[in-house]
């Protein structure tokens, strides 16, 4: 009796934490529902204070497609419910010329974006809005423009490809060695920042790919900044105080990147600050800031060139990595590509003078397929696969979607190049043929294809980034059948650019010994 007595109590004791958990998740249903109606958002359960976390957590391994997805069903436009707070998220082609051009001067970086990446860029463009990005814009896109780096850059890239770039996959081929097409892009990009963004040469792309201590804490740094957009300012303030966790990382990338700078850049660009020509981007840059009166600290040297390496590095890296990853699996398409690059060969008056798998710059203009399918990846795989900007003001964009002062919103550039609505039914198909048209590539407006940005904020790099790409592609796959590592995962990490979580690990076969047939 006095057990059944015992069993009663503790079932009375138990039954209302039972309806305390019942009553929970109901209450947790009903705001659920609530914030959806409230943000006209579908496609996964709001919880309260961290909105659809946990869905994104689940999704992580695919964010980028499950954005697309939210697109879709949500009409192009909507507000995240969460982490912390509302942001609205579109690929809606009206909405992002809207940011970027119609009300341009409304849509800034936003401060909270500021914040995150000040203490590793500063005051530089990657920071800037308005009329301060503009006129650093301005003098970047003449320093790109400049006949002296134009010429260098012609008469330069061919020899990088041929010293630098071919060594290493001639070294894998006869090693019968496994390498990390990533690692070895990686390389390539920061190898051309630094010679033609500072007229520094170093040896990090050479075969054996050595350690290379500062792009590891260059990526180090760039990660954590990406962490601290996934929560409240105020958490990574804490951690940034006490040097902790992630934030104690940052701090020591920070010091091994400007040590860097400190040693290879300062000194050289130090000397362009009393009138020195230069034919690098940074020297040319720096000589279009002095004639408007403006004088560059070592701070600012630093500031600029971790700039150029985001620019450089972060396009050039992920386009050829997911480029080799798609032509690999698209037999059809690189056989297109080696009919180009074997006619134009074909065409010279003479071989004297030429190895036959070198090109001029005139030729890399002429290649036209390899430059469809190079932007048909592109439109795929964006290197920069999310934009983030905010309101300065309250404003309404094409949609009816209200802004208010303050408010975040995200562009996806990786959601707009997968819509049916704006590439049609074989939108997910990698199909070098729709930027074709009788035997010519043909561009599209750049607020269909964003990959470079587009309006103010466009790249200003996008012919040199095409320039590296192309020779790149055209010296090794002329030379060498690249084949991906059975069963090699592929997945886009989370991060500023979209590079491949895993790397892309493949083995390199001498063409010439395949008879041609690619």
């Amino acid at each position: 009796m006095a057990s059944l007595a015992g069993v009663v109590g503790i079932g009375i004791t138990v039954f209302p934490l039972w309806c305390v958990g019942i009553a929970s998740i109901i209450l947790f249903y009903i705001y659920s529902l609530k914030s959806r109606e409230r943000s006209r958002f579908r496609g996964a359960p709001v919880w309260p204070v961290v909105g659809v976390l946990p869905s994104l957590l689940l999704h992580f391994g695919h964010l980028y497609d499950w954005f697309t997805y939210l697109v879709v069903i949500n009409g192009g436009t909507f507000r995240l419910p969460g982490p912390w707070k509302f942001r609205v998220f579109t690929a809606d082609p009206a909405n992002i010329e809207y940011l970027l051009k119609t009300r341009y001067h409304n849509f800034g970086k936003g401060e909270i974006f500021k914040e995150t990446f000040r203490d590793m860029f500063g005051e530089s463009i990657v920071v800037q809005d308005g009329e301060a990005f503009k006129r650093l814009n301005i003098s970047v896109g003449k320093a790109l423009a400049s006949p002296a780096f134009r010429n260098d850059a012609a008469a330069s890239l061919p020899a990088v490809m041929q010293q630098n770039l071919v060594p290493v996959f001639s070294h894998a081929c006869k090693k019968a060695a496994i390498i990390d097409l990533q690692d070895v892009f990686h390389r390539l990009a920061l190898h051309n920042v630094c010679l033609f963004g500072a007229g520094v040469e170093l040896g990090w792309l050479t075969p054996g790919l050595p350690k290379v201590p500062f792009l590891e804490a260059f990526e180090e740094a760039l990660q954590t900044l990406m962490l601290r957009l996934l929560m409240p300012p105020v958490c990574w303030k804490i951690l940034r105080f006490f040097n902790v966790l992630f934030e104690g990382r940052l701090l020591k990338a920070r010091e091994t990147i400007y040590d860097f700078v400190l040693q290879q850049v300062h000194a050289r660009w130090r000397a362009k600050q009393d009138g020195t020509q230069g034919s690098d981007i940074g020297s040319a840059f720096i000589r279009f800031e002095r004639e408007s009166g403006r004088l560059y600290s070592d701070k600012g040297v630093h500031e600029l060139f971790v700039s150029l390496i985001l620019a450089g590095k972060d396009t050039v890296t992920p386009g050829l990595t997911w480029f080799f990853w798609l032509v690999a699996n698209n037999p059809r398409v690189e056989a297109q590509i080696l009919a180009e690059l074997r006619e134009i060969v074909k065409q010279r008056n003479s071989l004297d003078d030429l190895d036959p798998f070198s090109f001029s710059f005139e030729e890399v203009k002429r290649m036209d397929y390899l430059h469809a399918t190079l932007t048909e990846s592109l439109r795929l795989y964006p290197p920069i696969p999310l934009e983030l900007t905010a309101s300065l003001e309250d404003d309404v964009l094409p949609d009816g979607t209200t802004m208010k002062k303050g408010e975040q919103i995200l562009y996806s550039i990786y959601s707009s190049g997968r819509l049916e609505s704006v590439w049609g039914e074989d939108c997910l198909e990698f199909k070098p043929e729709r930027w074709m048209k009788n035997g010519r590539f043909v561009r599209e407006s750049d607020f269909k294809f964003l990959a470079f940005n587009a309006g103010p904020r466009r790249c200003t790099g996008r012919e040199f980034a095409y320039w590296q790409m192309k020779w790149a592609a055209a010296s090794i796959l002329l030379r060498f059948r690249v084949k991906i590592v059975d069963e090699h995962p592929v997945l886009p990490k989370y991060g500023l650019a979209l590079f491949m979580k895993y790397g892309l690990l493949a083995t390199i076969h001498e063409r010439e010994n395949e008879n041609g047939d690619g």
